[in-house]
C-alpha cells in the first residue's frame, strides 16, 4: 500500500508533513481487524487530502467550510432555519449518504479518523454527528461535542444490545 505514494517510509512522512505542516503525533489505525493489508490501506487513506478525486476534510471546521462552499445560499438558509430535533433523520439518506460515501466513513479517511478520535466508531453515528454539528454551527450554538458524542455512543450501545437480544434464543432446560 505504501507503494501507492512512492515506495518509502520517508516519502510517506514527507507527504504527511506537506499535508499537515508538521508532525504533531503519528497516525495509527483505529479499526478492528487483524488483517495487515486492511490496516496498511487504512493508514494510507487517513493521510490523504483527497480520495477518489474528492477533498476530505481534516476536522469539523473544515467539514463546515466544505459544506458551506458546496451548497447554495438558499440551501444553507433552509438548513439553518430547519428545526434541529429531527434534522439528522430527514437528511440522513440525502446529505448523510453523500458524506458517508464521499468522505468515506466506511473505508476510512482522515475525517472519519478524526471522528473516531472523538469517540464515534459507526459511520451512521458520524453522519448524525456532522449533520447536527453543522446545524448548531450555522446557528452559532455551542457544539457540545463531548456530550453529544457520549449520547451517540450510548444510543449505539443500546442498539447493539437490542440486536443481540433479538438474535438470542432462549432454551427452557427444565422439564
Amino acid at each position: 500500500m505504501i507503494n501507492k505514494i512512492g515506495g518509502t517510509v520517508a516519502t510517506v512522512l514527507f507527504c504527511l508533513i506537506l499535508q499537515t505542516g508538521f508532525l504533531s503525533e503519528p497516525l495509527h489505525a483505529q479499526i478492528d481487524t487483524t488483517d495487515t493489508d486492511m490496516v496498511e490501506d487504512y493508514n494510507w487513506r487517513i493521510m490523504q487530502r483527497m480520495l477518489n478525486g474528492i477533498y476530505i476534510p481534516q476536522d469539523l471546521n473544515d467539514a463546515f467550510y466544505e459544506l458551506e462552499r458546496n451548497a447554495s445560499d438558499q440551501a444553507i438558509s433552509r438548513f439553518r432555519n430547519a428545526p434541529g430535533d429531527d434534522l439528522s433523520n430527514k437528511l440522513f439518506f440525502g446529505l448523510g449518504r453523500w458524506m458517508k460515501s464521499n468522505w468515506q466513513f466506511y473505508e476510512g479517511s482522515r475525517f472519519s479518523h478524526y471522528l473516531r478520535g472523538l469517540g464515534l466508531s459507526h459511520p451512521d453515528d458520524m453522519v448524525t454527528f456532522v449533520i447536527e454539528s453543522f446545524h448548531l454551527h450555522l446557528n452559532e450554538e455551542d457544539l457540545r461535542i463531548e456530550e453529544r458524542v457520549e449520547e451517540l455512543r450510548e444510543r449505539r450501545f443500546l442498539i447493539s444490545r437490542r440486536m443481540m437480544q433479538r438474535d438470542t434464543i432462549s432454551v427452557d432446560t427444565i422439564r
